[in-house]
């Protein structure tokens, strides 16, 4: 802020002194108010943040607890040295298997008779390699004409589909080795070439047709056998033999039957629900702390007799207290102060004994869990309560901001008009104190 740079010449009062003192006084009850206001602001801005954390770890944690990988996770066990491995996801068949991994599959491999070396020219013409359904057409020019351009040239037709071409250097020289990318009697290759100088008939795979390549690795499906059933698969992963089961072939152990079993997992339940419980603890904590008053201190959080906080705590706490009886069948008690405590043994002992209460409780359509989705909802949601209630703490915010704005600008104002005022008076007692030099002067001739 502006001030007058040096005291009253006629007057010798302290201008600038005097100036900043009556703004400063007129500035300070309005600026307190803004404080005031700003201070409290910020405090609900921050519990706001408080409350949607532990809102969101509430919703996150229910949300889990009424998906169907936690009621119907299931537990897969395979006995040692099986050949195989197995995963169920949620709600697969449950019950135990007799498996027997009787072939892997395999990509097919291909190479060519030996070259001299990597530079060693082979011949122009076209090559049509054939995978499955995946055709690749490669054209070779005197350019790339040797056995490592045509190798480059197949790798960049193919970008990894179909087919990789690669390089090994033996004894006897320099091999072409054609290799699958996919596993199955079906993507098994085949090569045929075309025009040309015919240097690439070196490079023919066509059977019954004749061949110039030799094949070192078959294209073969897996079989296994279940129950006495067969199947066969181009993939070593099978997803469709038992419902819901994956099962991925390693080893062929022909003769050896080893056993599958499929159960439920209570054990991801019970940690679902132990989140529920963590985060619902959290929940009402959240609640507490932005809302409370201590009268030691006489100071009350941010939320303090907040109508949405307080109906919002006593919304969670109904909708527990209708479900007394069947969380403490599961093991689950509600304490005085409202929050939960678990017991792990008492749950997987109730799951076991009678899964339909968890069901009935944690279910997405009805039960406490569903209740309790639709009250974070509320508040979590576009346009919820928090939503609403962010936009008006930012239009506060932007408020305060203008307040100050006019603050200053109207102080500026007092400011120039108290420095006139003391340009007046200065200039007024100038003239007073010239008047009286005068008076005295003359009364001094007289």
């Amino acid at each position: 802020m502006a001030g007058i740079s040096s005291s009253g010449i006629g007057s010798g009062l302290d201008v600038p002194n005097l100036v900043a003192q009556l703004v400063a006084n007129e500035r300070a009850p309005t600026a307190a108010l803004i404080d005031r206001s700003e201070r409290q602001t910020k405090a609900q801005i921050s519990a706001l943040a408080t409350l949607r954390n532990a809102f969101d770890g509430l919703r996150t944690a229910l949300t889990k607890l009424t998906s169907d990988d936690s009621a119907l996770a299931r537990k897969v066990t395979v006995q040692a040295e099986a050949g195989f491995s197995a995963s169920a996801s949620a709600g697969a068949a449950t019950g135990n298997y007799q498996v027997e991994v009787l072939a892997l599959a395999s990509a097919h491999k291909l190479s060519s008779t030996a070259y001299g070396k990597g530079d060693s020219v082979v011949g122009t013409g076209k090559l049509t390699i054939v995978s499955g359904e995946t055709t690749i057409n490669v054209d070779i020019d005197d350019k790339n004409n040797t056995l490592e351009g045509i190798r480059d040239a197949i790798n960049r037709a193919a970008d990894g589909k179909g087919v990789t071409a690669s390089i090994v250097n033996a004894d006897d020289g320099a091999h072409l080795v054609l290799s699958g990318t996919q596993t199955g009697a079906a993507n098994a290759l085949r090569v045929t070439t075309s025009g040309g100088d015919g240097g690439l008939a070196g490079l023919r795979h066509d059977p019954p047709n004749a061949s110039t390549m030799t094949q070192l690795s078959a294209a073969a499906d897996a079989r296994i056998r279940v129950d006495g059933l067969e199947r066969s698969s181009a993939s070593n992963t099978i997803t469709d033999m038992l419902q819901g089961v994956t099962l991925t072939l390693n080893k062929a152990v022909v003769g050896t039957v080893k056993e599958l079993s499929v159960s439920s997992d209570p054990t991801v339940l019970r940690n679902a629900a132990k989140g529920f419980v963590t985060s619902y603890n959290a929940a009402l904590g959240a609640i507490a702390s932005t809302s409370k008053y201590d009268p030691a201190t006489k100071i009350a959080a941010a939320f303090n007799g907040d109508a949405m906080v307080r109906g919002t705590g006593q919304d969670l706490r109904n909708q527990l207290s209708g479900s007394v009886t069947d969380l403490k069948a599961l093991g689950i008690t509600i304490a005085a102060d409202g929050t939960l405590k678990m017991d792990d043994a008492a749950f997987d002992a109730a799951v076991a004994k009678d899964p339909t209460t968890a069901t009935k409780l944690f279910s997405a359509d009805n039960g406490l869990a569903s209740g309790l989705q639709k009250t974070m909802a509320g508040l979590l949601d576009d346009d919820g309560l928090l939503d609403s209630r962010s936009d008006n703490l930012a239009g506060r915010t932007r408020s305060i901001e203008d307040q100050r704005t006019a603050l200053d600008r109207r102080m500026t104002q007092v400011e120039a008009r108290y420095r006139a005022q003391f340009v007046a008076l200065d200039g007024l007692m100038a003239k007073m104190q010239s008047t009286s030099s005068f008076l005295s002067q003359q009364l001094g001739l007289l």
